[in-house]
């Protein structure tokens, strides 16, 4: 063999290599915790935790949700805004995506110790940059114990009556943590009396809470007819007849319009995979700065090229004092192109600041292959490079 076929046989070898070993670090997955506990399971009984998919990659991309071991089949999967079961969920580049895993024990199952596994992975077939045609997974246990014990108890985590206003109903908020191994509906009472003498009562036992949950019970006083002046509420909270917390608080009925009505939109993300034909979330945090519970939707302007193309608008939500609260909102692109989506949040006949987001919607047809940005191939050509300049440097000498 001679020199130049030697030299091109490397250069060959070198520019093969560079290209087949890429590095993956630009693709990745994980799921968090690793680890989740489930103690004092009780038979037939439903049980909720958190998961959280991360994508420290420049690409978004689906993963799918599965399970494995002696309990994997007691597991499904839903959204957390929602609740609507999935079996997938997208998670955007450099982001994550939560997920709200539900654990419900069978009727017939013994006494025990359970274990499962969560496993995430990208679907197969999908092109990932930086994952050289590699499934990329991760894998979160679960460890259940299962009793036939029932266990009930609560913890009041809060009780706050805040001011409000002639005709507005007042709400009485009570955070209860259920502590137990079964659900629970708490049941709340407040007593509301003017210079001693009781005016009038509200009840209510409708909100059900699952094991190891919080929740945040708003009980609405009509407050119809009542004069502007300084009232007490005395709240009781009851499990099963057992008063888990009472306390007293006082609150002003004050003339229509005293009360600040405020709010700020104070962050926008969308969550979906940006293609024609195939919706896109959009979320926008809002934050009630005001001094009495609003009411507050998203509304938004859809332009491309310049041009508005659409508008949006979201379901109306109360939000509580001090409260951040996501409001959400759909969008489905009908072209490819750049678009600018101009938000905010409309409250009590007003309107916060406006947010600009700008993203670019490809075609559904679109195809090719997108390999991620490396020194690997840029190493190899100067490589060859400097094979060719010896070869003839030698021929040279010869």
């Amino acid at each position: 063999m001679n020199l130049r076929r030697r030299v091109a046989t490397v250069a060959v070898i070198v520019l093969v290599a560079a290209l087949v070993c890429q590095p993956v670090s630009a693709a990745g997955i994980a799921v968090g915790p690793s680890s989740l506990t489930i103690e004092n399971g009780l038979r037939g009984g439903s049980f909720e935790r958190s998961l959280t998919v991360f994508n420290p990659s420049d690409t978004g991309f689906e993963v799918v949700l599965k399970t494995e071991g002696s309990a994997g089949d007691w597991i499904r999967f839903s959204a957390i805004e929602d609740g609507e079961e999935i079996e997938k969920v997208y998670v955007p580049e450099n982001g994550q995506a939560p997920v709200l895993m539900r654990v419900t024990v069978p009727d017939d199952a013994a006494n025990g110790r359970y274990t499962a596994t969560v496993v995430v992975e990208t679907v197969p077939g999908e092109e990932i940059p930086g994952s050289v045609g590699m499934i990329l997974q991760a894998k979160s246990a679960l460890e259940i114990t299962v009793t036939d014990v029932e266990k009930l108890s609560g913890e009041v985590t809060s009780i706050v009556v805040r001011d409000t206003e002639v005709d507005v109903p007042l709400g009485i908020e009570v955070g209860f943590k259920n502590t137990g191994n079964v659900v629970v509906t708490p049941e709340i009472t407040a007593v509301i009396s003017r210079d001693g003498p009781v005016v009038d009562t509200v009840s209510w036992a409708e909100r059900s809470v699952r094991p190891g949950t919080t929740e945040q019970i708003v009980v609405c006083w009509p407050n119809e007819g009542f004069p502007t002046g300084t009232y007490l509420a005395n709240v009781t909270v009851s499990l099963r007849g057992e008063v888990l917390g009472k306390e007293g608080r006082t609150f002003e009925i004050q003339t229509l319009g005293s009360l600040t009505r405020q709010g700020e939109l104070i962050d926008l993300n969308y969550d979906g995979a940006l293609v024609v034909g195939k919706p896109i979330k959009i979320t926008g945090l809002f934050k009630n700065s005001g001094s009495i519970a609003t009411r507050a939707k998203l509304s938004g302007e859809i332009y491309r090229g310049g041009s508005l193309v659409d508008v949006i608008t979201g379901d109306e939500m109360t939000v509580l004092v001090f409260s951040e609260d996501p409001l959400t909102a759909y969008y489905t692109p009908k072209e490819p192109g750049e678009y600018t989506m101009k938000t905010c949040a409309v409250f009590e006949g007003k309107t916060t600041d406006s947010k600009d987001m700008v993203f670019t919607v490809q075609s559904d047809s679109s195809s090719g292959l997108n390999l991620p940005l490396s020194p690997a191939p840029v190493a190899a050509a100067l490589a060859f490079i400097c094979l060719l300049v010896a070869g003839r440097r030698h021929r040279e000498n010869r």
